[in-house]
């Protein structure tokens, strides 16, 4: 009789652990259905913010945006916008002002679009503002290019680049924001620095190298605008 009531035992346990392992099996499969559906959620929204920023950077090209402060400032100003806030920065260099007066003048219209086209900005503040930095970084490094030329030639020094860019750009824009973003991928492209060189660490070394040799550049110039009118 004992070993009847076992073999029934054991029959039924049989059982729950085919109806536990189905029950996995389901859970997973339902799991896996959720996160493709998340994939191809996410994926289409990217798509949706690729082809959306590329078309509105056609017709703006803000490069005060590329200053390193300023993404902190934007993207508070993302999540003050979701949140119904206000997001006040009292450091307001001329850069950061332009960058505030563009947020309220320009991107907000911008971003009213893209909801209403689909793209859900709240929640998506940093994807938003990491893709649109992205594109404008491409947009702003072909330009330069465009402009400039390749005009450090291979196997240069970064003396010899820093010479060669301070005769190139234009006194009023050698420190723009485009432009050092622009050289500072540029420099990183001929390996003449690498990732640790930081915008604001090459602005700095070439305030430094100007001022050191601001009277070789006085020169330089002089002897350019002689060139320029014999």
């Amino acid at each position: 009789m004992f070993q009847n009531l076992k073999n029934k035992f054991e029959a039924k346990r049989a059982v729950w652990a085919l109806g536990t392992q189905q029950r996995i099996t389901e859970y997973a499969e339902f799991e896996r259905k959720i996160a493709m559906l998340e994939m191809e959620r996410t994926e289409k929204m990217q798509s949706l913010l690729n082809t959306e920023v590329e078309s509105y950077l056609k017709t703006v090209h803000p490069t005060f945006l590329l200053k390193p402060e300023v993404y902190r400032a934007i993207l508070n100003m993302l999540h003050a916008r979701s949140e119904g806030t206000v997001s006040i920065n009292m450091s307001m260099t001329k850069e950061m002002r332009e960058a505030f007066a563009f947020f309220h003048n320009e991107l907000k219209v911008f971003l009213n679009l893209l909801e209403r086209r689909g793209f859900q900005v709240e929640g998506n503040e940093e994807t938003f503002l990491t893709t649109f930095l992205t594109k404008l970084r491409e947009n702003n490094y072909r330009r330069c290019l465009d402009v400039y030329g390749d005009f450090v030639p291979e196997g240069a020094s970064l003396t010899e680049a820093f010479d060669l860019y301070f005769e190139l750009v234009e006194d009023d824009a050698k420190y723009d924001s485009g432009n050092v973003d622009f050289f500072a991928s540029y420099l990183n492209l001929k390996n003449i620095v690498d990732y640790s060189w930081t915008k604001g660490r090459l602005k700095r070394k070439l305030k430094q190298y100007e001022k050191e040799n601001k009277n070789e550049f006085k020169l330089k110039k002089l002897e350019k605008r002689l060139k320029n009118i014999s």
